[in-house]
């Protein structure tokens, strides 16, 4: 099911570069390249000739993925990761302030996903929105993840399961999750507010609140907090 558009201005002076530029321009400031005025009116202009011709393609279609594509190939840091988060704030059914994306992250059925604010999704994270990805505020997700609301079905033993068709259900991530590198997270699967994954799990269940969960297929370890 798809969910209707919010449209949220994009603005060129809510961007914050990555950590690790930002460490080493304070720790080699002669190296920092100060932008002139001319500059900075330039590369705004750049992004609202961007937004114009982004607002013209239609979500999900192959012009869109198209551009993804070619948008995923570009740098992490400057100005192509301004134009990548602007083309995603402009296209997806929901997306909020704060969002940082790195190069090789890719959307199947883009009109299904919803962002809030302040989300970080590092390098090859790859979703697959058959039904709903809702993601919520200050949410943290690891390099190479997968968070896929499909699944074949494969009952029948004499009928190739590419000829069984899909059943898929949603996916909601909830605020202040970290989502550990390698992780999958598969349909029907809450995970709730301030949960932890463990890098490479597989996580086949909800995951309660503050819980840290690992392994394969994923279970709870510990609370948030506690010392064991």
């Amino acid at each position: 099911m798809s969910i209707g558009k919010e449209k949220e201005n994009y603005s060129v002076s809510n961007f914050r570069e990555r950590n690790e530029i930002i460490v080493f321009q304070e720790q080699y400031p002669e190296f920092v390249v100060k932008n002139s005025r001319i500059v900075e009116l330039a590369v705004k202009l750049r992004l609202k000739v961007a937004s114009l011709f982004f607002k013209r393609i239609v979500t999900g279609s192959e012009k869109w993925h198209s551009c993804q594509e070619k948008l995923s190939r570009a740098s992490s840091v400057g100005y192509a990761v301004r134009k990548r988060i602007l083309f995603y704030k402009t296209t997806l059914a929901k997306c909020g302030s704060g969002l940082y994306v790195h190069p090789n992250v890719i959307f199947y059925y883009p009109r299904n996903v919803l962002i809030g604010n302040n989300v970080y999704l590092n390098r090859g994270v790859f979703i697959t929105a058959r039904d709903n990805v809702s993601i919520g505020d200050n949410v943290l997700i690891g390099p190479n993840v997968i968070i896929n609301t499909g699944n074949h079905i494969y009952n029948d033993s004499n009928k190739p399961i590419n000829q069984q068709g899909h059943v898929s259900e949603p996916i909601i991530i909830e605020d202040d999750v970290w989502i550990g590198a390698g992780a999958i997270i598969l349909k029907g699967v809450i995970i709730g507010k301030g949960a932890v994954i463990a890098a490479g799990s597989v996580v086949t269940k909800c995951v309660e609140a503050n819980t840290m969960v690992a392994g394969v297929p994923a279970r709870a370890i510990k609370k948030r907090g506690d010392t064991v």
